[in-house]
């Protein structure tokens, strides 16, 4: 954009540049949010993706009952009561429920699996249509395991013990036991001498719990056994080579386990059907043997004669090889003294080129002399010559 001539030479006006307006900033709740959120770094964040509207299915038609809930603390005298749990609670990957948690667990899973079935089995139309696995024999199998799971009576039985410390089972478990025997101990202090015709109460009873170390128990008794079965298979077959050839022989000392398995390799070999494969194979290598044998017939007698002669010049050579790692030990002794010896050759042939050059240079200097002394002779005469003219021409002066 041209600049007006009057403000061309002020200073701090940029002739060379497009001019630019500013204005006020916008008001702060009109400016447009540009700035992102920051993001969390720290890897022990989960970020979990919710779904809205699927959370709205979840929760929608439930509710919850306020009328009972109490947060006074000590405001009052009774007891402080919450909100009432209508559902059941799942604890966290890595947490230990209590036998009555898992069993509501178990039955409100039973109770959606249930609830699943009765949809399907409204669907179908035809049931002798489905398999043996359909939803109508599923939803049979789901009501016998909830029945199961009734009669177990879990609250009846846990009661208040429900709640114990499951990280230290065993501690729970003596401390359960200890105080039944202190009971039985004051009962049969305080209790009277039984009547006739009714059983005695003296008695104490106990319970079993299945552990998860049993498997570990088990996979160890048969780790015996099988021990023991192979100690009596090594006290049978014993320390003698002839017995011991029998499994060994081809194996190369493996163990017994190895040589069970070359064995039953070695005897699969034998089956029906591979052998009519084998037997191919064998009239196959019977054929190139066959061929083989042929061409060797077919060898002339002079190819015989060179063969021989090759075998008379190798063992000729025999002798030869046994003297040869001296000789080897003796070239490579002499390595030095043959590198100093080719040194000193080109130095006498360095000396043989120099005398050369110097008697070469020595005869030219002679030639030169020669011409030199020549060349002074003939000079001598020419001045000789000349100094009698000027002797003669002074004379001629002089007269």
């Amino acid at each position: 954009m041209a600049v007006d001539p009057k403000y061309a030479a002020l200073p701090g006006i940029a002739t060379d540049q497009p001019d630019v307006y500013e204005t006020s900033d916008l008001p702060e709740s009109d400016q447009p949010q540009t700035e992102e959120p920051e993001e969390l770094g720290s890897e022990s964040v989960e970020r979990l993706a919710l779904d809205p509207k699927e959370a709205y299915k979840r929760f929608k038609g439930k509710g919850i009952d306020a009328g009972r809930a109490d947060f006074s603390d000590r405001v009052k005298v009774h007891r402080h009561t919450g909100y009432d749990a209508t559902e059941y609670e799942l604890l966290g990957e890595g947490e230990q429920e209590t036998p009555l948690q898992k069993y509501q667990r178990l039955q409100a899973e039973v109770k959606d699996l249930a609830d699943e079935l009765s949809k399907l089995k409204a669907t179908i139309k035809d049931e002798n249509a489905v398999d043996k696995m359909s939803p109508v024999e599923l939803a049979r199998q789901v009501e016998y395991l909830q029945n199961q799971l009734t009669d177990l009576h879990v609250e009846k039985i846990t009661g208040q013990e429900a709640h114990l410390d499951l990280a230290d089972p065993l501690g729970a478990l003596q401390r359960r036991l200890l105080e039944s025997l202190e009971t039985f101990k004051h009962s049969k202090q305080d209790a009277k001498s039984p009547t006739k015709g009714k059983p005695a109460g003296d008695k104490v009873t106990y319970e079993l719990y299945y552990r998860a170390e049993q498997a570990k128990f088990s996979e160890s008794a048969r780790l015996a056994a099988l021990e023991q079965r192979l100690e009596r298979m090594e006290a049978v077959i014993g320390q003698q080579p002839e017995k011991l050839s029998v499994l060994t022989a081809g194996l190369a000392n493996k163990s017994l386990m190895g040589a069970v398995t070359d064995l039953t390799a070695k005897s699969n070999v034998m089956d029906p059907d591979q052998l009519s494969a084998i037997d191919a194979r064998l009239h196959g290598l019977l054929s190139k043997l066959n061929q083989v044998s042929e061409k060797k017939a077919a060898i002339s007698d002079e190819k015989l004669a060179k063969i021989s002669e090759l075998y008379d010049i190798v063992k000729r050579w025999d002798e030869i090889a046994l003297a040869l790692p001296h000789l080897v030990d003796r070239v490579a002794g002499l390595k030095e003294l043959h590198q100093q010896a080719l040194q000193f050759s080109a130095a006498i042939t360095h000396l043989d080129t120099s005398q050369q050059q110097v008697a070469a240079n020595l005869t030219a200097h002679s030639d030169m002399v020669k011409q030199l002394q020549s060349n002074f002779e003939k000079n001598m005469k020419v001045i000789k010559s000349n100094i009698e003219s000027m002797d003669q021409r002074l004379k001629a002066l002089k007269k």
